[in-house]
Formats: C-alpha cells, sequence, structure tokens
C-alpha cells in the first residue's frame, strides 16, 4: 500500500475512534440515565407469554419471571440486558479486530458497528444486538463442526427471540455448507444442510406461519406488567406481531424519492460490504459475494413488508463481517476461482480501498424509512459535529 494510502488509513481509524468514543459516552450516560425508564416504548422485550405463546416473547418472558421472583424492576433488568448485549457484542468485535487485519474504521463504520451506537438512544436497536451475538454464536459453532444439537439449541433460542435471525443466516449458512463443510455432491450437501437444521427450520416455521398473537392478547399482557411497572401501561406493541398485518412499505414511502433512496441504499451498502470483502478476506471473497448478493433477496422482501430499512442492512452486513473473520483460516472444499484477470476482480482491485473510504465519510444509515435527514444522521462528521 502506498504511503498516501497508509496515512489515510491512519487519520480514518482515528476518526473513527474519535466517534466511538464520543457515542459511547452519550450511550453509557442515556442507558443509566432516568430519561431510559420513560423511554422504553419498545414492545419486543415485553412480549410475555401470560396470554399465550407469541413470536418473539421468549426475552419477555424471561424478564417477567424474573420480575415476579425479585420483585426487581423489569425496567432495570432491560437496562442490564442492554448492556450485557453491548458487552458480548463489543467483546466479538474486538476479537474480530484484534485477529485479523480487518481496519478499525471499516469496522466502526455507519454501516457496520457503529450504527446501533448512534441509534440507541432513538429506538433501543430493537433486538438487533442479541441477534448478532446469536448468530455469530450459530456461526462459530457451524463453521467449526461443533455439536449439532448445541447448534440448534443456538439457533432456536434466537428464532424464539426474533425469527429475522433465521432469514437473514440461511444463504450465509447455505453457502459455507455448499463451499465449506464436508464433500459430495452438491445434492448431498443440499440435504446434510437440512438434516442439520432440521429442528430449527421446524422451529421457524411454526413462529413464522402459527405463532402471531391476537388483539386481545395485548391486554392481557399489559394486565400482567401492571403490578411492576407504571411505564409499561404505554408501550406500542407492534400491530404486525398480534393481528399478522406487517407495516407496509406503503405506509412509510410515499414519495418517488424514497424509492429511489432505497435503491441506492441497496447499492451503497452491497459496494461497501463487498469491497471490505475483497479487502481483508480475498481468499474467500467469491463466497462473501455470492452472500451479498443473495442478502439482498431477504432484504428487499423484508422492506417491502415491514420498512426498518437501515436496520436490516446493518444486520446483513454484520452477519457478512461474522462469515468473513470465521472463514479467514478456512480453505474451500470445492475448487473454484474467476482468476485475477476477470472484469469483477480487476475492478475490485483498482477500487475497494478508495471507495471504502468514500462511502465511510459520505456514510449514513436511516434506521427507519427513508430520507434525506435520516440518511445523514449516521454520518460520522454529523456526529462530531453534533458533539461540537
Amino acid at each position: 500500500m502506498k504511503k498516501a494510502s497508509k496515512l489515510l488509513l491512519i487519520i480514518l481509524n482515528i476518526f473513527s475512534f474519535c466517534i466511538l468514543f464520543v457515542l459511547l459516552y452519550k450511550n453509557a450516560t442515556f442507558l443509566f440515565s432516568s430519561t431510559f425508564d420513560k423511554f422504553v416504548y419498545n414492545s419486543d422485550y415485553f412480549i410475555n407469554y401470560t396470554s399465550g405463546f407469541i413470536k418473539r416473547g421468549l426475552d419477555g418472558q424471561l424478564i417477567y419471571a424474573v420480575t415476579v421472583l425479585t420483585g426487581f424492576s423489569p425496567i432495570n433488568i432491560l437496562r442490564t440486558l442492554y448492556l450485557i448485549f453491548f458487552v458480548a457484542l463489543s467483546g466479538i468485535v474486538s476479537n474480530i479486530l484484534y485477529k485479523s487485519k480487518i481496519s478499525f474504521f471499516y469496522l466502526f463504520s455507519p454501516f457496520l458497528f457503529l450504527f446501533p451506537f448512534v441509534y440507541f438512544p432513538l429506538y433501543h436497536i430493537s433486538k438487533d444486538m442479541e441477534v448478532l451475538v446469536i448468530s455469530y454464536l450459530v456461526l462459530y459453532l457451524f463453521i467449526n463442526g461443533k455439536s449439532k444439537l448445541l447448534l440448534n439449541i443456538a439457533f432456536s433460542i434466537g428464532i424464539l427471540a426474533h425469527e429475522s435471525i433465521f432469514i437473514f443466516l440461511f444463504f450465509p449458512l447455505l453457502l459455507i455448507q455448499l463451499f465449506y463443510q464436508g464433500k459430495g455432491s452438491i445434492i448431498q450437501k443440499f440435504l446434510n444442510f437440512g438434516i442439520t437444521f432440521a429442528p430449527s427450520i421446524v422451529v421457524f416455521l411454526l413462529i413464522f406461519l402459527k405463532f402471531n398473537g391476537l388483539s386481545n392478547n395485548i391486554q392481557i399482557i399489559y394486565d400482567s406488567w401492571k403490578p411492576y411497572s407504571i411505564y409499561l401501561q404505554s408501550v406500542h406493541f407492534n400491530s404486525g406481531l398480534f393481528d399478522g398485518r406487517p407495516r407496509l412499505i406503503s405506509n412509510v414511502v410515499k414519495e418517488p424519492y424514497n424509492l429511489i433512496g432505497l435503491g441506492l441504499l441497496i447499492g451503497i451498502n452491497f459496494l461497501f460490504i463487498t469491497a471490505g470483502g475483497y479487502l481483508y478476506a480475498k481468499k474467500n471473497f467469491l463466497v462473501l459475494l455470492g452472500i451479498s448478493l443473495l442478502q439482498i433477496l431477504p432484504i428487499i422482501v423484508l422492506c417491502v413488508v415491514a420498512s426498518d430499512f437501515g436496520r436490516w442492512f446493518f444486520l446483513s452486513n454484520a452477519i457478512l463481517l461474522f462469515s468473513m473473520f470465521l472463514l479467514q483460516e478456512k480453505m474451500p472444499s470445492v475448487n473454484f476461482s474467476w482468476g485475477n484477470s476477470h472484469f469483477i476482480m480487476r475492478t475490485y482491485e483498482m477500487l475497494s480501498f478508495p471507495m471504502v473510504c468514500i462511502l465511510f465519510v459520505l456514510g449514513g444509515m436511516p434506521y427507519l424509512g427513508f430520507n434525506i435527514y435520516r440518511y445523514f444522521y449516521s454520518n460520522p462528521f454529523k456526529i462530531i459535529l453534533d458533539w461540537l
């Protein structure tokens, strides 16, 4: 790498560290403040099983059980859970940083792990941190050939917490099976994949197809929390979990430029994450490129029916990064290569580093919907300027 590139890398890493420091301070202050108590509108963590078995209710049931047994405030239990997930995810990312050649500024960009720190005071990041911690565990167990029972237990717990984990892990796990796990024909590998994950697939299908709640479940859940917290009486539950009607994109995107913005978001994320894949994992780049392309499909579907644009990209990007890191010592069991002369490889060779640098500086990820303000909310320069 040329001296100018090395200097730019140092500057971006220092800049990224400063941004992270600012956001850590803001998040810690918010997490331990009284403001947090009144801001727990996020329904996912307070859906429990008092009205029957409902998707995403596992965490809420555990919080409810601990509350009943100990008398602790459910808000403080949630505060502790957030802290645990932040520390666990930070530990995973720190391990990736320590054991790989991936740059600090790439990891802590608005497209990756800067994202939850930016949006935590606004949206509590739903269950995204928990989903990523469990996703890393599932990928680690699968790639390293650990116990299938433990693998399915971890995966099923993740699905019971939030079914999106199955949607985002499906293609990475499938491609890892096809290109890295075992020998035999493609059909045999598909069969092995189905057998390995049969319990988790059954759990996902049951959760996805059967266990939506009904509107009359909501009041029962409210009543169950009434003795323990006044704040939980004003929680707004996701209507899609209780009447089967998702928050359609048509309710959020009403102007043509928002659809253009969504298209740009797809393209920008794909370029950023795959450019990083080329820079830091050339040996496995073709598989990572395939995962990135396939991941666009569930993202588009989720954007259409759930409309939380930015967070779907964030989850997909982070899971690709986990795959990139965990595969770094693995050799593909399938012999394939485009060769350095292929035009896609030549293009990435020329443009990956400047592309990653430019997109980091210009980067911004809207959490919900798309408009110009939301897109630049997580811009690195804006974060520093707001702090100053």
